[in-house]
């Protein structure tokens, strides 16, 4: 008796390619309404707590946020040494990463600095910095 449904693969390539189409249809939308993904949401989510458990004067509050994102950390199976070496790291060049970001969106040089003085960081001086 003969199987006349196709291979397990071929249906997956299948899915796979139908995904491939919905999703750049969806990107293209996207563009086109200017709308934000999910990831940069988060990133500027990323950045404003950054921000903030770096420019907090109040201990009590940066131990609570480090305390909650190492914890969801350790629980998601990381390392808490390297979790927390990583978050550290990530603070001390919250500003160089978000003029990175900002700079990949086309976002102009005033505009950045805007935001860093906002922030108590240092403005962007020549040109050379931003490359």
């Amino acid at each position: 008796m003969p199987n006349d449904k196709p291979a397990f693969s071929t249906i997956q390539e299948v899915r796979k390619r139908r995904h491939a189409e919905v999703s750049a249809e969806s990107a293209a939308k996207r563009k086109g309404r200017n709308a934000p993904r999910r990831d940069d949401v988060a990133r500027i989510a990323l950045f404003v707590t950054l921000t903030q458990y770096r420019g907090s004067n109040h201990d009590t509050a940066r131990a609570l946020i480090r305390k909650a994102l190492m914890s969801l950390l350790t629980d998601a199976g990381y390392c808490p040494e390297e979790a927390g070496a990583v978050f550290d790291a990530m603070v001390q060049r919250v500003g160089s990463d978000l003029d990175s970001y900002f700079m990949k969106r086309g976002i102009g040089r005033e505009i950045r600095n805007s935001w860093r003085a906002r922030n108590g960081l240092d403005q962007i001086l020549s040109a050379a910095e931003e490359e």
